[in-house]
């Protein structure tokens, strides 16, 4: 009966440590595994976290470049303007100057607008189109305007060509009709008769 007891005893203790060495070594396991999955996490989070943190930044910069690019390109289109302004208020005054004939050679005046209409086209560049179109559509029309007024100059040089001419065959023509009313019979040396 002690026997029995004592084997009942030994083999419960035995069953109990074999147990606990068993929960142990799950018990290790499942501290690495739950180690290792925690570690993962954590790297898996760290990742996210710095590339939600790295894209901010980087969509941030990229705005703020784009923002500094439009800046710039504005205050250029500003400065461009200024400088088209500065032109075209030149070419109108010196277009004036040609209307009323204040300068002794229109050839040379012509020039000097067509450069400025020239340098105007250029600083215009590519944007005449959308940003200069008001601009873009008076140098067009400044060519004929110019054209037609280099016909209208030579007209008018022609008229008074013509009208010079008229005056001198007018004159001529009234020596001539003067002469003609004299009478040749009448004409006679000596002296004149006193009355």
């Amino acid at each position: 009966m002690y026997n029995f007891f004592f084997y009942n005893f030994t083999d419960q203790t035995n069953h109990k440590h074999m147990s606990s060495n068993k929960e142990k070594k799950l018990n290790k396991s499942d501290v690495r595994i739950g180690i290792w999955k925690f570690v993962l996490s954590f790297i898996i989070l760290s990742g996210v976290s710095f590339t939600c943190v790295f894209f901010f930044f980087k969509s941030y910069d990229i705005q703020r470049e784009g923002i500094k690019k439009q800046a710039d390109d504005y205050r250029e289109l500003l400065t461009r303007s200024d400088l088209l302004r500065t032109h075209v208020d030149s070419i109108l005054y010196r277009m004036d100057q040609l209307d009323i004939n204040k300068v002794s050679n229109d050839i040379i005046l012509r020039n000097y607008i067509m450069d400025n209409v020239q340098d105007a086209k250029n600083i215009m560049g590519k944007d005449s189109a959308d940003n200069f179109k008001h601009y873009s559509i008076l140098m067009k029309h400044i060519e004929p305007m110019l054209a037609l007024k280099d016909q209208i100059v030579k007209t008018s040089y022609n008229e008074q060509i013509a009208l010079r001419d008229l005056s001198e065959c007018n004159g001529k023509i009234g020596v001539m009709n003067k002469e003609l009313r004299v009478d040749p019979t009448r004409k006679f040396t000596g002296s004149k008769r006193r009355r």
